[in-house]
């Protein structure tokens, strides 16, 4: 399967789950609850469940029995806030850790990846623009988590499963027309073929400088 095709099915499979946990969460409806974190554990065995691996299947079936028990107990609820926070946190820690001393930066290697003679010039943007992803994502995990804890929930649903990709999709966008125009003499790929960079992008086969 092709990487874009593999990306989109995790990214709809994860639209998906934000739809459910925004009715789990605005609902009182344990079946509601347990369906939305099922939809969440979907995310993550989208690709092996499809593929048919009975292996990815048992222990879909288990987590999702397990879950049905824990819901049953009241327990899901508190489940239902937690990728919010969690998952921006880890793409902070995913972009951050590469801006240590001795590391490549994330973004630096997309770059490399795509076009190993980029310019210093662009380079140097590169890590300017992992450094501004972490910042986003850590700000996300601190707002999510604040609303989660203090606002009401219809607030926090508000933002962690609707306003969040807003920011992220405004930023991309931004981003994008920006380099065009200051960096506006360097051959830019169009946005189609930009995203198609990024998604395709493998950070496993990223060397380390």
């Amino acid at each position: 399967m092709r990487p874009s095709a593999r990306a989109l099915i995790v990214a709809l499979s994860f639209v998906a789950s934000s739809v459910l946990i925004h009715v789990a969460v605005m609902g009182e409806t344990p079946w509601l609850e347990w369906l939305a974190l099922v939809s969440l554990v979907f995310v993550p065995f989208s690709l092996p469940l499809i593929a048919l691996r009975w292996r990815a299947w048992l222990s879909f079936a288990a987590v999702s029995a397990g879950l049905w028990w824990l819901v049953g107990y009241g327990g899901g609820r508190p489940l239902l806030y937690l990728p919010s926070i969690l998952i921006p946190g880890a793409l902070a820690w995913f972009f951050g850790r590469t801006l240590v001393a001795g590391r490549r930066p994330l973004i630096t290697s997309v770059a490399l990846a795509a076009r190993p003679a980029t310019p210093d010039y662009l380079l140097d943007y590169s890590r300017r623009l992992t450094e501004m992803w972490t910042g986003i994502f850590i700000a996300m995990t601190l707002w999510d988590f604040a609303l989660a804890v203090f606002a009401p929930r219809a607030a926090w649903s508000f933002m962690a499963n609707g306003a969040n990709y807003l920011v992220i999709g405004a930023t991309v966008a931004f981003e994008y027309l920006f380099r065009r125009w200051r960096f506006r003499d360097y051959d830019h790929p169009g946005f189609v073929e930009y995203l198609r960079i990024v998604v395709s992008a493998d950070p496993r086969r990223m060397r380390e400088p």
